[in-house]
């Protein structure tokens, strides 16, 4: 039977392709955000209100040069680190968990779950993006998602197996076994605000798109741009009305962890969550929440993280909570390799780096 010998999780904001001085020109981006979603109790909200509503704490942190350079040398560390360590087990394969954010899946097709099980998926390096943005800056972010193209073999007999193993047990998951000439479509936000629902669709024109961020992000950085064996686990964590329950998400680490372990094979399997975790806006007490989760196998408690912590794109750590499901039962534990709250304005939009492993 298949092994799982390591287990990984990794935030993959576009601020970690960035250096220093960049993250102040990026941060200006968030005067206009519409995807700010405040703690507690997950109100959407515009920068100018969020910033009335963040404690005084929070509008006085420091946003020095020093202060960023520091914090990016930390997530630098998360990554190589979780890179070398990858590179040292080297698995057979790895099962890569993470969401689609306007790239193969739109309102015409949104499933809760999906495996991608074709022979190999492209990375296609991204075009330089919005001319409205600062150059250097969108430069940097799209490399960081794959800046070479390639080919990145799946493994087609692990992924159909993960597939009827999850049908037999209870998760109704979609499949796709190749990838289109292009994509594009609508998705709205639906997100709670004081007096309302927010619902802001953003429209994505059709173009050519390969594997998505999250996974992208994986090969080119803790893969170090070497194309490995992978295989795609999708959730959809970011859109309302379908996104899976906390409960469910963790339920579905742990079938997938069986329908690994019952896969008829010698292979090593490594597991990876892309994504989180608190985004837009800064939550550290969310963050620790779930990592003291992971550390302490508390299941209960990681099933029971309330949604009002979880949307917008915070809705990522659910990545990191399935892939505690996939490792609860298992020998290995959870350490936290870094854990970066970044600030970078005063409303507390940022994000809670985080870089963790399972050994």
């Amino acid at each position: 039977m298949a092994r799982i010998v390591l287990g990984v999780a990794t935030s993959h904001s576009p601020m970690l392709a960035l250096d220093a001085d960049q993250w102040v020109r990026y941060a200006k981006g968030d005067l206009a955000h519409t995807g700010l979603v405040y703690p507690p109790d997950g109100i959407s909200m515009t920068y100018d209100e969020g910033l009335a509503h963040v404690p005084a704490a929070v509008r006085e942190k420091p946003l020095t040069p020093e202060v960023f350079e520091r914090q990016v040398a930390e997530c630098e560390h998360g990554i190589n680190e979780l890179a070398k360590t990858i590179a040292e087990v080297d698995p057979d394969v790895t099962v890569i968990v993470s969401d689609d954010q306007d790239e193969w899946f739109y309102e015409d097709n949104m499933p809760t779950f999906s495996v991608f099980w074709g022979a190999s998926v492209p990375i296609i390096p991204r075009p330089d993006g919005d001319t409205q943005r600062d150059p250097d800056v969108t430069r940097s972010i799209t490399e960081g998602y794959g800046d070479v193209a390639m080919d990145v073999p799946v493994d087609q007999k692990l992924g159909r197996h993960i597939i009827e193993h999850m049908i037999e047990h209870d998760f109704d998951v979609s499949h796709f076994t190749y990838v289109k000439d292009s994509y594009g479509g609508s998705v709205a936000r639906r997100y709670p605000r004081a007096d309302r629902e927010l619902d802001t669709v953003k429209d994505t024109a059709q173009r050519p798109q390969g594997l998505p961020h999250g996974y992208a992000f994986v090969v080119k950085r803790l893969f170090e741009n070497k194309p490995r064996t992978i295989v795609p686990v999708f959730q959809n964590t970011c859109y309302p009305p379908n996104q899976p329950t906390v409960r469910r998400s963790f339920q579905f680490g742990q079938a997938l962890h069986d329908a690994i372990e019952a896969w008829d094979s010698d292979a090593r399997v490594a597991v990876v969550a892309s994504g989180g975790l608190s985004h837009f806006v800064v939550d550290e007490e969310l963050d620790w929440m779930v990592l003291n989760g992971l550390r302490d196998k508390d299941a209960e408690m990681l099933m029971s993280v309330p949604r009002n912590r979880l949307y917008s794109a915070a809705s990522e750590t659910q990545n990191w909570i399935t892939v505690g499901g996939v490792l609860q039962d298992t020998g290995l534990n959870f350490e936290v390799v870094d854990y970066v709250p970044v600030y970078r304005t005063p409303a507390g939009t940022g994000g809670g780096w985080g870089f963790g492993r399972w050994m």
